[in-house]
């Protein structure tokens, strides 16, 4: 809604100015066609000009000597110029400009008709003309086209660059307090030139937009009172309107002349920078460019533009320049739509036509639904049934493999105990049995060669009870100190085993923690995969025991080196303890579980040492603890992750 309102006052706007200027007393109009200016006569012509006769061929004519005097036109080169520029700052920079022209090509090589917007766009093509001089607005719809081609930018003195020479100010009169920024102008009344105006309301509306402004409110609001900027400012000291629009500098050139007082004015959001000495608001934009119409001959272009850069700016404040980028001219017109841009219109539109459409659009909306409904349930109850009867078979299968997998890990539980048991009985009661065996046959001995001295079988008696207490201590204390032999090793990657011991653990669904693994492969090491995997079953069971009850529990395993070792890793983020208390219970037979035996870690110490590692336990600092077990890694000259 809002581009339309745009689109449409652009349109009628431009139709109401036109009339409006034909009448106005500051234009001195000749209706014929072709009309040719000279001196500081600012005529307008009010219809195209008459299609040109004949191609423009321009000739070089030199001295007797080989130089060059000038050139030889085969026709006058007509040039429109756009009637903002010719009333551009009283027409100083238009009168300056011109002249530059005729001493580089002669009065009779040249042919200037000063056209309104809309007549110089017909003039462009139509081909009624060889050269135009176009706002930077103007410019860039012909450019796309590939109608026009630039030759030179207007540089303002007070630019420090050709992109930063136009732009707006606002004005508000000196005694108003309401309006303080852009966002306070609201509902009030704005005048400008004409709709049109690149310099003189498009970059103004454009700042309303970027303020989040209504533009169809700004629309309903603003005048338009022709290309006299005296007017403008005259009807905002009558109060006819709040707010005035002015191109830049158009204000200095006003309080400059004595047109006006500045005292009588304020301005509003005006910025600072470093691109313009004058005031202004909002971004800057190229300003006025003079172009060729494509097919125009190269060596008249060249020499235009060759002549409009020496020009100097010493009387007017205006020089030529380079052509200036004119893409900030095109994010302009694309965020209003307007221009090349129009086409986007259609889009909102139709998005507009579609919102106030809503009731139809919900109303077969639903009616859809209901057939959908109706017909897809029959076909959404056996697929639902499908998967429910799927979902409870994946349900046996995993219980099924739960109960596996615990029945896995305590047959390995026991095993291990049972053989750890049986190793280190078999090491410890060595030493006190064959004392017992010892002191038996000498008693034996003494009793087959007579008497035997009392003391003497009483001490022997006495030191066999004395092992034999030893030896029941010994079966007492092994359930904790548990050592088998040195175990077969082999070469094995030992990231299967620590996989394969997290498959069985989380298949037998001990507990609900997270298990994450951080592992990389060939992490080849000489081992017993049977007792590796026992330690690692033991140390995951310690963790989900300790992170029990947890909303949020979570087991890290990772395998990382550490100086010649694997180092495998178990973290948990159970409750926070302290380094003394995870001393304590690495200890052999200290457990913090009730009823349990202190077996676990005891386990996997010994199978550590075993394979001639290591096992240490850390406190995290934000809760939890770290078992690490760290075993050789086996000395391969490749594939060896570090």
């Amino acid at each position: 809604m809002r581009f339309g309102r745009v689109f449409s006052a652009f349109l009628i706007g431009a139709a109401g100015f036109l009339a409006q200027t034909v009448s106005a007393a500051s234009y001195s109009l000749v209706p014929s066609e072709g009309t040719r200016v000279s001196g500081s006569d600012r005529s307008v012509t009010i219809s195209a000009p008459s299609p040109l006769s004949m191609p423009l061929d321009v000739k070089v004519k030199h001295t007797k000597d080989g130089k060059v005097s000038g050139y030889e036109l085969s026709r006058p080169a007509r040039i429109g110029v756009q009637s903002e520029f010719a009333n551009y700052l009283d027409g100083g920079p238009w009168e300056q400009t011109r002249m530059q022209l005729v001493r580089s090509l002669g009065e009779k090589s040249l042919e200037f008709v000063i056209l309104e917007r809309p007549i110089l766009i017909e003039a462009v093509n139509s081909g009624a003309i060889d050269m135009a001089v176009t706002d930077a607005g103007n410019f860039i719809q012909f450019e796309m086209t590939g109608q026009l081609i630039g030759l030179s930018s207007l540089w303002p003195v007070s630019a420090s660059d050709p992109s930063y020479a136009d732009g707006i100010l606002f004005v508000k009169r000196a005694q108003s307090k309401e309006i303080r920024r852009l966002g306070d102008i609201r509902n009030r009344r704005i005048a400008a030139d004409y709709p049109t105006s690149f310099g003189g309301w498009l970059i103004a509306l454009r700042e309303f937009q970027k303020h989040g402004l209504n533009t169809d409110v700004i629309l309903d609001n603003v005048r338009f009172y022709g290309t006299d900027p005296a007017n403008i400012l005259r009807s905002l000291q009558q109060e006819k309107v709040d707010l005035a629009v002015l191109p830049t500098c158009t204000f200095e050139s006003l309080a400059k002349r004595g047109v006006i007082d500045e005292n009588d004015f304020a301005f509003v959001d005006v910025n600072e920078t470093e691109y313009s000495v004058c005031r202004h608001s909002g971004e800057l934009y190229p300003s006025f460019i003079i172009s060729m119409l494509s097919g125009t001959d190269s060596l008249l272009s060249r020499t235009v533009m060759t002549s409009l850069q020496q020009m100097t700016g010493a009387s007017t404040g205006v020089d030529w320049g380079p052509v200036a980028s004119v893409r900030t001219v095109h994010d302009l017109y694309y965020a209003l739509k307007v221009g090349p841009y129009e086409h986007l219109q259609a889009f909102r539109l139709s998005t507009f036509i579609r919102e106030q459409s809503a009731g139809v659009t919900i109303t077969l909306g639903v009616v859809f639904l209901v057939l959908f409904y109706a017909g897809s349930l029959s076909v959404l109850v056996r697929r639902r049934t499908a998967l429910l009867n799927r979902a409870l078979e994946d349900r046996k299968r995993i219980e099924a493999e739960a109960a596996a997998s615990r029945d896995h890990i305590a047959h390995l539980e026991r095993t291990g105990i049972v053989g750890q048991m049986s190793t280190m009985i078999a090491h410890e009661l060595k030493q006190p049995l064959g004392a017992i065996t010892n002191f038996a046959n000498g008693l034996l001995r003494r009793l087959k060669r007579g008497a035997i001295d009392p003391k003497v079988f009483s001490e022997a008696l006495e030191e066999i009870v004395m092992q034999g207490t030893r030896a029941s201590e010994i079966v007492n204390r092994v359930r904790s100190y548990a050592k088998q032999q040195q175990p077969v090793l082999e070469l094995t990657d030992m990231q299967e085993i620590v996989c394969n011991a997290i498959s069985t653990f989380e298949r037998s669904r001990r507990s609900s923690a997270k298990i994450e693994a951080d592992l990389q492969p060939f992490l080849w090491a000489d081992i017993d995969a049977w007792e590796i995997e026992l330690a690692i079953l033991n140390l995951l069971k310690n963790a989900a025991d300790s992170v029990e009850g947890l909303s949020d529990a979570k087991i890290l395993v990772r395998v990382r080196a550490e100086d010649r070792y694997w180092r495998v890793e178990v973290i948990d983020n159970g409750p926070k303890i302290t380094q003394e208390e995870v001393d304590r219970f690495m200890m052999p037979l200290v457990t913090s579980k009730a009823g349990g035996l202190g077996l676990g870690l005891s386990i996997c110490s010994n199978i550590a040492e075993r394979h001639h590692g290591h096992i240490s336990g850390y406190a995290n600092p934000d809760g939890g603890v770290t078992i690490a077990m760290d075993i050789p890694r086996a000395a391969l000259p490749e594939h060896t992750a570090m």
